[in-house]
């Protein structure tokens, strides 16, 4: 079990995907504040 994690984490890591699942969540986050709290939430360059 350890090992499919380890790898699955290897795996990630190549080509920027961990950047991108970074970035995604980052957007995420703050586009369901800005909805919450009621001030837009626009597109995704906002960030």
């Amino acid at each position: 079990m350890k090992i499919l994690l380890l790898l699955t984490a290897l795996a990630l890591t190549s080509c920027n995907t961990s950047i991108g699942l970074y970035r995604d969540a980052k957007q995420a986050f703050h586009w369901t504040k800005d909805k919450i709290q009621g001030t837009g939430g626009g597109g995704y360059g906002n960030y």
